[in-house]
């Protein structure tokens, strides 16, 4: 094998597969990444064997060929060649790699491309999904995911397509981020669901890189198939039974307050300074155009925030992890919110003001404080 290639093509690459590959396993081969000379193209292959990326970029092939090296230590190398450079790369015997650069030479101890695992290929028919609405969805439920990794089935987030709509949903037990939009999604006929784990979804946010990029998706019994402009990303599926989140969502929150997305972010990150750090709560008083945020902590003192809202109705005191909404409030992404309560002992709903085209619904279990 051996072939030239453009150091910002090729760094290119390396950045994105660096997130799949294995940095701590005991199978040495899954730190190394698969490197083919083919045709005009350089095609780079990392796995972990839950999460495997397809990629590469052009090249000068002088002789084809294939092997594995390590994918930190080409990267740390490439990276700090510079911006212009052409970089050689050779197999030389016992899967040793040369690279050449200007007056740089390296020598990358290998290891033998038949011990690197097989990629499953994708079969069935595929549906497109438009990149940004996928994107848009992953930025606003990924951060509901559980961080429990016992907890199987919530370390991913459940992704519906019908012939009409496409949903995504998230949960950790405490909190669930639900987004949807209408759409009529090519190749869909029936409904299709797929529970994407937590790694997978990091990666394909990093593949849609520009607007207007489309992505393919297909599943089989065992794998998802995400290809994004020509790049392909295989992932196990996620086992276990999502919950039944719409049991979840509340129907009968009669109470509602619109508030600045800015001010109420930043009113509850002041008052939170002084919240407990093992009760993690804060205090939520409504009442007709006034919303006042309290926390207190037997170490610390208390703190009391009061901001403008638009609310007309009976007054209610309920409690919150501050952390938790500010997670949706950072995610939103327009300039006022809504929040939705009951009672001190039901979930409360926040949803989005106007200048969105999702249908965004927050849901947080309320606390005692």
């Amino acid at each position: 094998m051996e072939f030239t290639v453009k150091r910002n093509e090729l760094l290119g690459e390396l950045n994105l597969v660096q997130g799949v590959i294995e940095k701590k396993s005991t199978i040495p081969i899954l730190s190394n990444i698969l490197l083919e000379a083919a045709g005009n193209h350089v095609n780079i292959t990392a796995t972990d064997l839950d999460v495997s990326l397809c990629c590469g970029c052009p090249g000068s092939v002088i002789k084809e060929g294939t092997t594995t090296v390590s994918g930190r230590r080409l990267f740390d190398i490439v990276r700090l060649l510079p911006d212009d450079a052409e970089i050689g790369c050779s197999l030389l015997e016992n899967d040793w790699v040369e690279l050449k650069s200007g007056s740089s030479l390296y020598k990358i101890i290998g290891l033998p491309k038949e011990n690197f695992p097989s990629i499953p290929e994708g079969s069935g028919r595929s549906v497109t999904i438009p990149g940004n609405v996928l994107r848009a969805m992953i930025h606003r439920t990924m951060f509901a995911i559980t961080q429990e990794e016992s907890r199987y089935s919530l370390n991913g987030a459940l992704l519906v397509l019908t012939p009409q709509e496409i949903r995504m949903v998230a949960t950790d037990g405490h909190r669930l981020a639900l987004v949807a939009r209408e759409a009529e999604i090519a190749g869909v006929d029936t409904e299709i669901r797929a529970l994407i784990p937590r790694k997978t979804l990091v990666e394909i946010q990093k593949l849609i890189a520009e607007e207007g990029m489309t992505v393919e998706f297909s599943r089989d019994e065992n794998h998802l198939f995400f290809t994004v402009g020509g790049k392909r990303l295989v992932s196990r599926i996620l086992a276990g039974q999502f919950p039944n989140y719409e049991m979840v969502i509340p129907r009968d929150n009669d109470k509602t307050i619109l508030a600045s997305t800015r001010a109420l972010s930043d009113g509850i990150r002041r008052a939170a300074v002084m919240s407990d750090e093992k009760l993690r709560a804060i205090r939520l008083a409504i009442s007709p155009g006034a919303l006042e945020l309290t926390a207190s902590s037997a170490e610390a003192g208390e703190a009391r925030e009061v901001l403008p809202v638009e609310y007309e109705g009976a007054s209610l005191e309920i409690g919150f992890n501050p952390i938790y909404l500010l997670d949706f409030l950072g995610a939103c992404g327009v300039d006022t919110v809504s929040l939705s309560v009951r009672d001190a002992e039901t979930q409360g709903m926040l949803r989005p003001g106007a200048g969105t085209d999702l249908d965004y619904r927050y849901i947080v279990m309320p606390m005692k404080f």
